[in-house]
């Protein structure tokens, strides 16, 4: 009996302190757990706002690139006027014809474009400078000139014409004295700080923008606008400037008068940041009462949590994985594919339906498809290049490290499509194990710039070319050697039309005369205005006088059958000079000029519609 009670006795110490090793094991294991998952929860609510962080950084730099982009192609046209010294009067006009353009594509943001042009102030609006006012000391002008031709922008300031807080973007033009300008209102950049503030108004503290050194462009507290904050501001202001001069962290946190404070920052461009200030106990709130309720719930029933603890531990591993993703992937594109090296293996990430169609629920075989899959995304010409970009075995070189490489080209469907492999993971020697293949659509980007490019070479009252653009497509078409007729066409008597039936009689004689030549030339000639009542056309592979007469003769009768009822029986007649090119193998483009204006006065000598071949 003493026996067996020494037994027992030792069984149940022996079970107590089993079962004690077990409960604190658990505890501790409970414990670690919750205080993992809480820092994983807490990473990915940092994650959330850190794709927020972007999200607004991106929106604010859509709405800068517009502008941006319009200065670089208004800047192009006009280095092509430096160069041929353009008068003063023809390039305010061009001026004012592109600020009408950019009225209609981005009216909610700018006023349009002005320009100090050799020496002269030329504005596309009616705004007249007050006295004094001197342009090479303003910071449109002085920001353009320090960047040496590259697109300024320029430090918000109080602008005089329209008495509220704009944002100016410059380019010094090839001369290195005169500059192009655009002023740009930053309204929409507050709105999208105060839209930002008011959707989380419950956590965040403050939202502004500002550059690196302190300047505050839009704030959620509109008095903020215009200040300092590098010298004006208060400690953690001061703080937060010197923090993000040089670099931008992802967040910081940081403890200001007893209260913690965590601040989000993303770039927006080299010289601006996106700051969203957030208190660090509000940010946490929901999870410190769930996670300690949680906690002291599952303290009690351990054979409950030895089950819950694997699936939260594979979950808490699942969501680190997909928190990774989400950040790589943020919410710019439109596919996002995982691509496992090792075993050569797709995960899709984000999908449509064009990407679905592409890999026919197979998800094997990677490497091996990717011929088929670079024939069935892209344009017949651009696969063998997408086949190549899309290439696994040469991927490392091509990174060069870096951890990204990208690949533009045009689809299956005609539209503007940007590849990028992105590096998600390597193992502990560095050989790359996984990657992500994301898919972004820049086909509206890309037509817009294209849509530009066209509105600045276009003559905005005919819809020809303008003299810019279409003599650049002459001098290129002639350095190829390429043979064809040029014509220089002035309407006679032009001055006496304008003075007897007023200039919109006028402006509509040019435009008719417009329209007679593109009923009577080719899509591929290039016919311009080059100003005024005067164009000129350069037909490719016309070489002998009977074609280019019976081209001619076919305009003449187009023009003689014009009928505006103000001119009543007045007929509008053209003088038209003509040659063609080359006559030798030195001539240039400047002879083959002056050949044609020698034979547009000869026609004038004479009445009607008169033709002067001068070879």
């Amino acid at each position: 009996m003493k026996k067996y009670c020494i037994g027992k006795l030792h069984f149940n110490s022996r079970f107590s302190l089993i079962t004690c090793i077990i409960t604190l094991t658990s505890t501790f294991a409970i414990l670690s757990v919750f205080l993992r998952l809480y820092e994983a929860s807490k990473r990915n609510i940092i994650n959330q706002w850190q794709i927020e962080t972007v999200q607004a950084a991106n929106q604010i730099n859509k709405y800068m690139k517009m502008p941006v982009d319009a200065i670089s192609f208004s800047a192009v046209t006009l280095n092509e006027m430096l160069e041929k010294n353009t008068p003063h009067t023809e390039v305010h006009d061009y001026i004012k014809d592109v600020t009408e353009i950019y009225a209609a594509t981005i009216s909610e943001n700018s006023t349009g474009i002005y320009c100090y042009y050799q020496g002269d102030l030329l504005n596309g609006t009616e705004w007249t400078p007050p006295e004094g006012y001197n342009p090479k000391i303003r910071p449109w002008y002085t920001d353009a000139f320090e960047m040496g031709g590259k697109p300024a922008l320029v430090k918000p300031y109080l602008d005089l014409r329209t008495n509220t807080v704009m944002l100016s973007v410059s380019q010094l033009l090839d001369d290195l004295d005169s500059v192009v300008s655009m002023d740009i209102f930053l309204d929409n950049i507050q709105k999208t700080v105060e839209d930002k503030q008011y959707s989380k108004k419950q956590i965040l503290k403050n939202a502004f923008v500002m550059d690196r050194k302190g300047f505050v462009i839009a704030h959620s507290d509109s008095q903020y606008i215009g200040k300092n904050l590098g010298k004006t501001g208060n400690d953690f202001e001061k703080f937060l400037v010197k923090e993000f001069s040089a670099s931008v962290s992802e967040h910081i946190e940081k403890k200001v008068q007893g209260k913690n404070l965590t601040v989000f920052v993303e770039a927006i461009n080299s010289e601006w940041l996106m700051v969203f200030v957030l208190g660090t106990r509000d940010l946490y709130s929901s999870l410190r009462t769930i996670y300690i309720s949680s906690a002291f719930v599952l303290f009690f029933i351990l054979l409950v949590f030895l089950a819950f603890f694997l699936y939260m531990s594979y979950k808490y591993a699942e969501t680190e994985q997909l928190n990774r993703e989400i950040k790589a992937v943020a919410d710019i594109y439109v596919t996002a594919t995982k691509i496992n090296l090792k075993t050569d293996t797709i995960t899709c990430i984000r999908s449509n339906p064009d990407f679905d169609r592409l890999l026919d629920g197979d998800f094997t075989n990677y490497s091996k498809r990717i011929p088929d899959f670079a024939k069935k995304m892209a344009i017949e010409g651009a696969a063998p290049l997408v086949k190549d970009f899309m290439e696994l075995s040469t991927l490392e070189s091509r990174l060069n490290g870096s951890n990204s490489i990208s690949f533009e080209f045009i689809d299956d469907k005609e539209r503007w499509i940007r590849l990028r492999y992105i590096v998600l993971g390597r193992d502990e020697n560095g050989v790359l194990q996984q990657v992500l293949l994301v898919v972004e659509s820049i086909d509206e980007d890309k037509k817009q710039q294209e849509a530009l490019r066209k509105l600045s070479e276009t003559d905005m009252m005919t819809g020809v070319k303008n003299r810019g653009c279409g003599e650049m497509q002459i001098r290129e078409a002639i350095s190829k050697r390429k043979q064809g007729m040029f014509c220089l066409l002035d309407i006679d008597k032009f001055k006496s039309i304008n003075d007897n039936y007023g200039h919109q009689i006028g402006d509509a004689v040019i435009i008719a005369i417009a329209d007679c030549l593109k009923k009577s030339f080719r899509d591929s000639d290039i016919v311009f205005r080059l100003g005024g009542d005067e164009f000129a056309v350069f037909a490719d592979g016309v070489t002998r006088e009977e074609s280019g007469l019976k081209i001619l003769k076919r305009f003449f009768d187009y023009v003689e059958a014009i009928a505006i009822p103000e001119l009543k029986d007045r007929k509008i007649t053209v003088s038209v000079g003509a040659t063609f090119f080359p006559i030798s193998q030195f001539d240039t483009f400047e002879a083959m000029y002056q050949r044609s204006d020698v034979g547009t006065y000869k026609s004038k000598e004479r009445d009607g519609n008169m033709l002067t071949f001068n070879i």
